[in-house]
């Protein structure tokens, strides 16, 4: 299913923009299913030959995991990772390297949309752009800290969706309060400091992982919170590394319109990190797409496009997998089915 609008394909409507504005008539709180995805699933169901409500509803049963798999509509809580990579051999002279935002549906593994950054632009300007023709209601987005900025958290927040945002030098007074908080209430213990806290290890390979988590809602202790739409929580996580009997301990700093719950935190941080090991690393291996040097006119570009669609196809592809995504193009080739 096209997810996006009329002038992306070519003249035609996608479902799920046909029924984006439909009104939802029920009682908040009290809707198991996303309007959009039963509107959809319907029609999908009726274009297959089923004729009443009770052919439908057997019918999305069967079909309800496939679906989701290709829907853009995605249940609540889903954490959708955006974040950007250059192509970087398709620079052209005078000119930076053709730059993508991309939106990436971490439990689905499923890219969502892209966007280019204009020349002589950056993410900031892209990610807006981006969030605009996606569906993106109930789920948690998370960004890295280029975009950690008022108006992109605007731009989420428009969508009827929940962040998480991390936090570091691009905005230090707010970085420096979380630190404060955080290290005096450790310091004292957490007296008068209610929190929300998360603990898991990870032993592999000789090496120790711990990772903790905190969620706080005390706003008023944060540098400037008003300039964030509608946020409830700040938090810390702490990821400590043994390896050798050295350790190693890193923390960071996150704000977000989340649920107070230390581990939803650190499952949207964790999973953030889909983005980067699930689609760059696999274009960059699996497609070469560093490496590539298509510069003439929109080669570049035309060609991103198709592999991160290629890539879409290998995700959703449910045959018994023969190795990594890289064998699996070279079997294709050399396969008569």
């Amino acid at each position: 299913m096209e997810t996006g609008t009329r002038d992306d394909l070519g003249g035609r409507l996608a479902l799920t923009t046909a029924f984006s504005d439909v009104p939802d008539p029920r009682v908040v709180g009290r809707s198991k299913y996303d309007l959009v995805e039963r509107l959809v699933i319907s029609v999908c169901a009726l274009v297959c030959g089923i004729e009443d409500f009770v052919g439908i509803e057997s019918w999305s049963k069967e079909r309800i995991d496939w679906l989701r798999r290709v829907l853009p509509a995605l249940s609540a809580g889903q954490v959708v990772a955006i974040d950007g990579k250059a192509s970087r051999r398709s620079r052209k002279q005078g000119l930076p390297p053709l730059h993508w935002v991309s939106a990436f549906a971490t439990e689905a593994r499923l890219l969502l949309g892209q966007d280019a950054c204009a020349e002589k632009s950056n993410e900031l300007t892209a990610m807006p752009v981006l969030l605009e023709f996606l569906m993106l209601k109930g789920v948690i987005v998370t960004l890295n800290t280029m975009g950690t900025h008022s108006h992109i958290a605007q731009a989420i927040f428009h969508k009827e969706t929940d962040y998480v945002l991390a936090v570091k030098d691009n905005q230090p007074k707010l970085a420096d309060s979380i630190m404060d908080f955080f290290e005096i209430g450790q310091a004292a213990g957490w007296k008068n400091a209610p929190h929300s806290f998360v603990e898991s290890a990870e032993k592999n390979y000789g090496r120790l992982k711990v990772r903790r988590g905190w969620a706080f809602s005390q706003l008023d202790c944060l540098a400037e919170p008003q300039q964030w739409p509608n946020l409830k929580r700040f938090g810390v996580i702490e990821a400590e590394r043994t390896i050798n009997d050295k350790t190693r301990i890193e923390r960071r700093r996150y704000i977000g319109r989340i649920a107070p719950d230390a581990g939803l935190l650190a499952n949207a941080v964790r999973a953030y990190w889909g983005i980067e090991n699930q689609v760059h690393w696999c274009l960059d291996v699996a497609f070469k797409e560093d490496q590539r040097r298509a510069r003439e006119k929109n080669a570049a570009a035309n060609l991103a496009t198709r592999r991160r669609f290629v890539l879409n196809r290998f995700r959703l592809d449910t045959t018994p997998k023969q190795g990594s995504i890289y064998n699996r193009r070279i079997l294709a080739a050399s396969s008569d089915r």
